[in-house]
């Protein structure tokens, strides 16, 4: 009949090419129609084919895409596919799900082994440093042990932490060994991180551990050796005869006022009480304090496959000793993941990651006195014992201060040990071809105690009584997510996607005490016989979440993606309980489109777009309820004092992100990311300021809003490529502006030795607040600062300068946040030689360098060592001195108050590592019963380029009770280290 198409049945079977094993879940269509399906459990497939001739189209995920010519009535077809390895290098893990790079809606950086394993750290932040544009990471300590501080897309919140949310294989939290990494995803933009709600105000880290590869069992054993050394920066000291010479600055013939003075220098005094003996005694206190300390990084591990169980285990011993004395780490860890095939359905993953450290932490009065002590003093006794030294001490001491560190070092103890214990359980189950059940569960414990240890035989406070702290504490808990993945295709209609739930509950435990009046010799607390002190604390934290994502692929060139998180969290009052995190995005894969299908030049161009609202609620438990503190007595009893306001309004802190980005690839060659973004975090959780007659200064409230914008340049080339020589370059830059809106009112916070920040409508985080130094009066030597002088309405009219710091104004001076910055690295091949050079760079924040107040302190410490004067420095020598930068010492009131004096640019370039390797001939290895043998050497933190004087810029970014933002204090210095590693696979 005219009109009427008759159809035939297509009959066949999918079975992968490796294995011939069936493949379930493949998708069937008829070229050039609507007709598909999908094959059944056992790789079988059914089509009605119109009459005649016709084509047919397989696909997977993961494998190369098939046609097969058939014609209708056509049956027991066999269709093999085979793996596509660039697709499966290109999947990239994110949220609770994996996707392909080209189906990326959001901003998503990934960063591969090959690209981490250039330094020998025991935390991936130092690892990351420079690579992933956006991401500022601050090695703010080099003490053993010591981690980075990370920061992604500028800082966004007052109280709540900055640092990322790490997740571990698919679950937030987790603890691993850098060894075990097979990749790290950044996830930067609310399309991606709004699936973590409430925990991804910081943005998401997600760490991917390795799995088996290959089907027989494959061995790697790595040996890492080498050893550190401190880098003091430009905090060069003084030796014996520069302070001798320097000293006679406070001889000078100078009293304020009167009509006589000579301002020549005053020998005959000086000599006197500066013998010339001294210019012999000369004791470099921190050469001896820091010294070159070994590093050791031990690595081995067995990974397989075999047709029901895939698995990989990896033993790993970390071991550094400090460069100050009697400080180190050691960390030993082992990793088993294993997933077993129960059958084609049913795949059960086990994993569990046991880690075990201890060592030696320092006490920051040590370090302190290492810097400052006179290099007048020797420390040691004839016999090269550490002697003991007070104000009693019948020999000359020059220092200020009657301590000698490497006498109490000696006698003291800051010790650490703990241990750690993650196991997951993962089931996944495939219900139909496009549905499946994914169950992921984690159980976690860890326990630590710390001991702080002064004898009574050290000097200083504790001198012939002792001290002992202890500090225990156990955090134990559960994350379980249980999840509905669908994922299926119709036609040109790609539809995948999750919905399910998340528990996480998680308890810590604190237990301690602390006493004094200790025998000689023994650190337990059971000895303490007075000011004894017991202290302890629990805490308990839940949060439930509803989560779901739809993905919309259309003709692999047009994507949505939209996702929404429901989370309840027991730090609000049940009222405010629940928040909602959603987020969408979308994303053009331009280069698909027939247009540019040809082009030589462009060979990838997608354009994407984003937005999602993520939230914090992390300030601790119980910050919305009316407390008291129950740590006093009265008449032998417990005594109850008001502790803090109730605040039952208290509620989510959130952040609206927008995002669009676009990544380009031109000649095959040359890759290009260029995102712009906004984030909003509102209602922030702050302590907002109380009338006095409400009893309290502060009470936790929703004020304010941080505004962060900024633009974000990822490049990565191949400059040459041929078979012996090959080049590649990354280069990455993000240019971050941090202001804050809505505040109730001006915050003024004052940080670490009286140094403030303000925070204000229309300002920037962590900007510093103080006086402005002018430098020196030439007729008076006197320093002088600047007055700002107002009209009645507030607005400034005029600037002077003032000699009385009273008078000298308080301004904004900078912020301790960078302006922008970025790494740029270069790897180079040349036949079976390997080198990579990596950099990294930071500019426009500043850093108050408080060591400089006791180091360049005008004389008002004359028994405190100096550093050296930066060239051009001089200091005041009398009347009409234009050229003196430095106060008279005998006419420098207030000179070492906080001012912009000590506020220097914390800009810096840094030769962060270069790793250099040989490769031995496959032959060569096969010889010594090895697949493959390298041998490498390796420079970190190799030189630093900066105008900042003091130590290494790096500075704390983390506001906390000991420390301010930016600035710099005698910290443990960074190291530079140096390592040979050899590296067996076999």
């Amino acid at each position: 009949m005219p009109g009427f198409s008759q159809t035939l049945p297509v009959t066949g079977r999918v079975v992968a090419a490796l294995d011939k094993q069936p493949m379930p879940g493949v998708t069937v269509s008829v070229k050039g129609t609507t007709i598909g399906g999908m094959t059944n459990t056992n790789g079988e497939f059914s089509l009605n084919v119109p009459a005649g001739k016709a084509t047919l189209v397989v696909r997977f995920v993961g494998y190369l895409p098939k046609e097969v010519a058939v014609t209708a009535g056509q049956t027991n077809i066999q269709v093999q596919l085979a793996e596509d390895v660039q697709q499966l290098n290109d999947v990239v893990v994110v949220g609770y799900t994996s996707k392909k790079q080209n189906e990326l809606t959001s901003a998503v950086t990934v960063v591969s082994a090959n690209k981490l394993k250039d330094v020998t750290a025991n935390d991936i932040g130092t690892m990351l440093q420079g690579k992933v544009a956006g991401l500022n990471v601050v090695n703010s300590s080099g003490a053993p042990g010591a981690v980075a501080e990370i920061r992604l897309r500028g800082v966004s919140s007052v109280n709540a932490s900055q640092s990322p949310l790490f997740v571990v294989d698919g679950i937030i939290g987790g603890n691993y060994d850098p060894n075990d990494v097979e990749s790290i995803t950044v996830l930067k933009d609310a399309g991606a991180t709004a699936l973590y709600g409430s925990q991804a105000n910081a943005g998401v880290i997600i760490v991917t551990t390795k799995s088996a590869k290959q089907g027989e069992t494959r061995f790697e054993a790595k040996i890492s050796t080498g050893f550190r050394t401190a880098d003091f920066g430009k905090m060069n000291l003084m030796n014996s005869n520069e302070l001798y010479d320097y000293q006679k600055e406070f001889y000078r013939d100078y009293i304020v006022g009167a009509p006589d003075n000579s301002y020549k220098i005053d020998l005959v005094k000086f000599y006197a009480e500066r013998p010339l003996s001294l210019r012999n005694q000369n004791y470099n206190w921190s050469k001896e304090s820091f010294k070159s300390a070994p590093v050791y990084n031990f690595y081995l591990s067995a990974s397989g496959k075999t047709e029901k169980n895939d698995y990989y285990v990896g033993a790993s011993y970390y071991k550094e000793k400090g460069t100050f004395v009697n400080t180190n780490f050691e960390r030993v860890n082992l990793r088993g993941n294993s997933t077993y095939h129960f059958s084609k359905k049913l795949d059960v993953t086990n994993n569990i990651n046991l880690s075990a450290s201890q060592g030696k932490s320092y006490d920051y009065m040590d370090v302190y006195y290492s810097f400052l002590n006179m290099p007048w003093d020797n420390p040691y006794d004839a016999a090269g014992n550490p002697i003991y030294v007070d104000g009693n001490s019948a020999f000359k001491w020059w220092s200020r201060d009657k301590i000698n560190p490497l006498n109490t070092v000696q006698n003291s103890d800051h010790s650490y040990k703990g241990f750690n214990v993650n196991y997951d359980l993962g089931i996944n189950y495939r219900i139909t071809n496009w549905l499946t059940f994914a169950s992921t569960n984690r159980v976690s414990a860890s326990f630590d105690k710390g001991t702080n240890y002064v004898s009574p035989v050290a000097a200083g406070t504790y001198h012939g009584k002792g001290y002992i702290d202890e500090l225990n504490t156990l955090n134990y808990g559960v994350i379980s997510n249980q999840l509905f993945k669908f994922d299926f295709r119709l036609g040109d209609h790609s539809i995948s996607g999750f919905v399910g739930g998340a528990f996480e509950s998680s308890k810590n435990e604190y237990s301690g005490g602390s006493g004094q009046g200790l025998p000689e010799g023994l650190k337990v607390l059971s000895v303490a016989s007075n000011t004894q002190l017991v202290n302890g604390a629990n805490s308990k934290y839940i949060l439930q979440s509803l989560i779901s994502q739809v993905n919309y692929n259309y003709k692999e060139k047009y994507f949505l993606s939209g996702s929404y998180r429901y989370d309840g969290s027991s730090n609000f009052a049940p009222s405010k309980h629940y928040g909602g995190f959603p987020s969408v995005s979308a994303a053009w894969l331009a280069s698909n489109e027939e247009f540019l299908s040809d082009n030589s030049v462009i060979n990838n161009l997608k354009i994407r777009g984003s937005y999602g609202i993520t939230g914090t609620q992390d300030i601790g438990a119980s910050r919305y309820l009316g407390l008291f503190s129950l740590t006093t007595q009265y008449n032998s009893l417990v005594g109850a004092v008001p502790y803090q306001l109730a605040s039952p309004n208290l509620t989510w802190e959130s952040k609206r992100q927008i995002n669009a980005g676009i990544d380009i690839g031109l000649f095959k060659r040359v890759n290009l990311t260029v995102d712009v973004y906004r984030n909003d975090t509102k209602d922030l959780l702050l302590q907002v300021s109380q009338p006095l007659s409400v009893g309290f200064e502060t009470k936790w409230e929703n004020a304010g809003s941080v505004i962060n914008k900024g633009i974000e340049v990822g490049i990565n080339s191949t400059n040459i490529k041929t078979k012996d020589f090959e080049w590649n370059t990354d280069f990455t830059i993000n240019f971050n502006n941090n202001k804050l809106e809505g505040f109730p009112s001006d915050i003024v916070k004052t940080g670490s030795w009286s140094i403030s920040q303000i925070y204000r409508n229309g300002g920037n985080l962590f900007e510093f607040y103080m006086p402005k130094w002018l430098g020196v009066d030439a007729q008076t030597g006197a320093p002088v600062w600047e007055k700002v002088i107002y009209n009645t309405e507030g607005k400034a009219v005029a600037r002077e300068k003032t000699s009385d710091y009273a008078q000298a104004t308080i301004q904004e001076v900078g912020s301790a946040l960078p302006k922008f910055q970025g790494g740029f690295n270069n790897s180079f091949r040349y036949k079976n030689f390997n080198l990579r050079v990596s950099t990294y760079f930071n500019y426009g924040n500043k850093v108050f360098s408080n060591n400089l107040r006791f180091m360049m302190n005008d004389g008002h410490e004359p028994y405190y060592n100096q550093i050296k004067l930066p060239d051009g420095a001089k200091v005041w020598s009398g009347p009409g001195d234009t050229q003196a930068t430095e106060p008279s010492p005998q006419n420098s009131a207030n000179s070492t108050e906080n001012s912009t004096r000590y506020l220097k640019d914390g800009s810096y370039f840094t030769i962060r590592n270069i790793a250099f390797s040989y490769t031995l001939p496959t032959a060569w290895a096969n010889k010594i019963a090895m697949k493959g043998v390298s041998v490498g050497v390796t420079a970190d933190n190799v030189a630093t380029f900066s105008n900042f004087l003091g130590q290494d810029p790096q500075t704390t970014i983390t506001p906390n009770s000991f420390s301010t933002p930016g600035v710099s204090d005698f910290k443990y210095p960074n190291n530079r280290q140096y390592l040979l590693t050899v590296n067996f696979n076999f």
